[in-house]
């Protein structure tokens, strides 16, 4: 997709957004009251919704560990969505307080809330918040917040974790992909999450079916695709281990609950820039 063909999404408060629904089951705050009823819709459809968020969330704060274990001193976090605890700056600033973070959204609720708790931690000399979409890749590369934050020079940590299911085929992700992988350094590392209906039982088959109708009503609907087609986002990346697995499943703190029905459905896996 062209960058001329970007127009920039106003805030509206008719429809539930992916970035508003997110930040609800992470944190339980709906942003609008339409969140919250849609909010309501879901969990009677996927009951643990709010679980599998936190898996979601949970992996994004260990790949950013393991990057900056890895050296990794910069990121760019796509699709960031509404500031909750936990975020990328917050979690690898605990490892290294020179950290710079580039963070994208195109619900322009999460970048004004983004502002503004960057602004209240005294952050915005090494991080920023940008309003782009992923499918317009060049934009987000060529913004004057990346440029003077993001050394392309030095290897980068980039991030798109559940951002791609709200990407359709259309907008040809194959080649988004593409183009910020040829854009990174070599030893940059990226982590992504998505998700898919794969392996998983016939019972969460049909609430992951229901859940994609249900976000037809939203301004982000979904697209579910297969382990193989997610596989296809690391072409030109060597896998770290354990590979791509349940988002749970990647290299975790804890004993994972092999009958957490929230475990499945969300693929996740870091790749290596050599």
């Amino acid at each position: 997709m062209s960058s001329e063909d970007y127009e920039p999404r106003e805030i509206d408060a008719t429809r539930p957004s992916a970035a508003r629904m997110y930040h609800y089951y992470l944190s339980g705050e709906a942003v609008f009251d339409v969140d919250r009823v849609f909010g309501e819709r879901v969990f009677q459809v996927v009951p643990y919704a709010d679980v599998g968020a936190h898996h979601n969330r949970e992996f994004l704060q260990r790949a950013t560990k393991f990057m900056v274990s890895q050296g990794i001193r910069q990121f760019l976090d796509i699709g960031s969505g509404l500031p909750t605890v936990g975020n990328t700056h917050e979690v690898a600033r605990t490892l290294d307080p020179e950290i710079r973070v580039v963070y994208v959204d195109n619900d322009l609720e999460a970048v004004n809330r983004s502002h503004e708790l960057l602004s209240e931690q005294d952050a915005l000399d090494t991080t920023a918040i940008v309003e782009a979409d992923l499918r317009y890749p060049d934009l987000i590369l060529d913004h004057p917040e990346t440029k003077r934050l993001l050394n392309f020079d030095e290897p980068i940590g980039l991030l798109i974790v559940s951002v791609w299911p709200f990407v359709p085929d259309s907008a040809k992700p194959n080649e988004v992909m593409a183009r910020l992988r040829d854009a990174l350094p070599a030893g940059s590392h990226v982590g992504m999450s998505h998700a898919s209906m794969t392996d998983a039982p016939e019972e969460l088959i049909a609430r992951m079916v229901a859940l994609a109708e249900l976000y037809r009503e939203t301004s982000d609907p979904t697209t579910m695709r297969s382990r193989a087609e997610f596989a296809t986002f690391y072409d030109g990346f060597e896998l770290v281990e354990p590979g791509i697995v349940y988002a749970p499943d990647w290299r975790p703190e804890q004993p994972v609950d092999l009958e957490d029905p929230a475990r499945p459905c969300n693929f996740a896996a870091v790749g290596y820039k050599g």
